[in-house]
C-alpha cells in the first residue's frame, strides 16, 4: 500500500511538470536568449544574402579585374584607352586569351584584339574593344610589366641528392624557408643517418634508386640496385622494400642507371610496380638515347627527363642561373643538386631569387604534375 502511494505521488509530480513545460514553452521564444539564437539565425542568413548581393553589384570592369588580377588599371586620355599593367611571367597572348574567356562568359563580347608591336614603352601589350555585358563599350590596353612580374607565374622545384646526412647537413637543411626534396636512398645509408630525416623540415622525400650503369661496382651492392639481370620478382621485390620503408614518397628518381633506360625489359620491369604503387619517375640519366618517355606512355604513366647538376659541365652558379632563367622563360623548372653543406647555403636565398620574377617553388610531385 505504502508503494502505491509513492507510485501515485511520483506521476502526480511527473503531471505538473509536463503541464508547465508545455505552458512556458510558447513563453520561452520571447526571452532574450532564444531571440538571441534566432537573431544569429537570421543574421547568417543575411551575411549570406548580403554577400552574394556584393557580388550582384561588382561593375563588370571590377568582376574582370578580379579574374585577371591586373597589377594597375590606370586611364589614359591620350591614347583614350583603360590600361591594364599585368604581371610579367605570362605572355600577352596568355591575358588575351583569359580576357576572351572572361567576356564570353560574363555576357560581354570582343569586337577586336591587336597585339602591338614594336612598342618602345613596355615589354609587351595588345589592344582590345569589347562590349560590356549592358552593351556599353570598353576599350583597354593591356601592357605587360619587365619589371614586376605576376606570383606563381613560372614554377621551380629543387631537389637534393642525398649520399650521406651528417648533424651539420641536418643543421644546414632546417635553415631552408620553402618547401624541397630529398632524394634518398632507401638503402644503404646508416640507421642514424635515416633517423636524422625525422628532424628536418619542409622536406618532401623521393626514392632514389640505383639503375643500372657501367659505373657500379660491388660497393654499389648495399644499394641494391636494379640491374638487367634480375628477374620481375626481384625488382619488384626492392621496389616494394623502398615503398614501405618510405611510405610518404610520391616518385621515384633514377641514380646512374645510362644503361637501363635503354633497356626495355629492365624499364617494363621498374615502372609497371611503381605505376601499382602511384609512383611517378623521373630519369635524370641524361642518356640521349633513353626510351623512358616511350615506355612511360604505353603504361600511362607520369615520368619526365631533367638535368641534374654536373659539376664537369658547368659551375654552381651558373647551373642555378641557368634554372632561374629557364623556369622564368618556360613557366616550370627543377634543379637537382648534390647535398653538401656548401650546397645548401647557397641556396639559402633563393626565395629572395626568384621572388622578382614571379617564381613560385614547389616540390617534385608538384613539378610532375604540371
Amino acid at each position: 500500500m505504502g508503494k502505491m502511494k509513492h507510485v501515485v505521488a511520483i506521476i502526480i509530480v511527473l503531471a505538473v511538470l509536463i503541464g508547465g513545460f508545455v505552458y512556458l514553452l510558447p513563453k520561452l521564444s520571447e526571452l532574450q536568449l532564444l531571440n538571441g539564437i534566432k537573431g544569429f539565425k537570421q543574421t547568417a542568413a543575411d551575411t549570406t544574402a548580403i554577400d552574394a548581393s556584393t557580388q550582384d553589384t561588382l561593375t563588370f570592369e571590377e568582376r574582370m579585374q578580379r579574374a585577371l588580377d591586373p597589377l594597375e588599371v590606370s586611364y589614359s586620355k591620350r591614347k583614350k584607352r583603360h590600361i591594364w599593367t599585368m604581371g610579367g611571367g605570362e605572355t600577352v597572348i596568355t591575358y588575351l586569351l583569359q580576357m576572351q574567356r572572361f567576356v564570353k562568359k560574363a555576357g560581354g563580347k570582343i569586337l577586336y584584339m591587336e597585339e602591338l608591336y614594336n612598342n618602345n614603352e613596355v615589354f609587351q601589350a595588345a589592344r582590345v574593344d569589347l562590349l560590356k555585358d549592358n552593351g556599353d563599350s570598353l576599350n583597354i590596353e593591356i601592357q605587360v610589366s619587365r619589371n614586376e612580374f605576376k606570383l606563381g607565374a613560372s614554377l621551380l622545384a629543387v631537389a637534393f641528392q642525398v649520399t650521406q646526412l651528417t648533424p651539420e647537413l641536418v643543421a644546414a637543411l632546417k635553415k631552408l624557408e620553402y618547401a624541397y626534396d630529398l632524394l634518398i636512398p632507401p638503402f644503404g645509408l646508416s640507421d642514424e643517418e635515416y633517423r636524422n630525416l625525422d628532424k628536418i623540415y619542409n622536406r618532401n622525400i623521393t626514392l632514389w634508386l640505383t639503375l643500372e650503369s657501367t659505373k657500379l661496382n660491388k660497393a654499389h651492392n648495399k644499394l641494391r640496385p636494379l640491374r638487367i639481370h634480375h628477374t620481375e620478382e626481384q625488382i619488384e621485390a626492392v621496389i616494394g622494400d623502398a615503398s614501405s620503408k618510405f611510405p610518404e614518397a610520391r616518385g621515384i628518381v633514377s641514380r646512374y642507371g645510362e644503361q637501363a633506360v635503354e633497356h626495355r625489359q629492365l624499364l617494363q620491369a621498374i615502372l609497371k610496380p611503381a605505376k601499382d604503387r602511384a609512383l611517378w619517375f623521373m630519369d635524370i640519366s641524361a642518356n640521349k638515347r633513353s626510351i623512358v618517355p616511350q615506355i612511360c606512355k604505353e603504361l600511362s604513366m607520369t615520368c619526365k627527363e631533367a638535368v641534374a647538376y654536373n659539376p664537369e659541365n658547368s659551375s654552381l652558379d651558373d647551373y642555378t642561373k641557368a634554372k632561374i632563367r629557364e623556369a622564368k622563360r618556360n613557366g616550370l623548372a627543377v634543379m637537382i643538386l648534390p647535398l653538401t653543406v656548401s650546397t645548401v647555403e647557397k641556396l639559402s636565398d633563393l626565395p629572395t631569387k626568384v621572388k622578382s620574377q614571379g617564381t613560385t617553388l614547389i616540390n617534385l610531385s608538384t613539378f610532375m604534375k604540371k
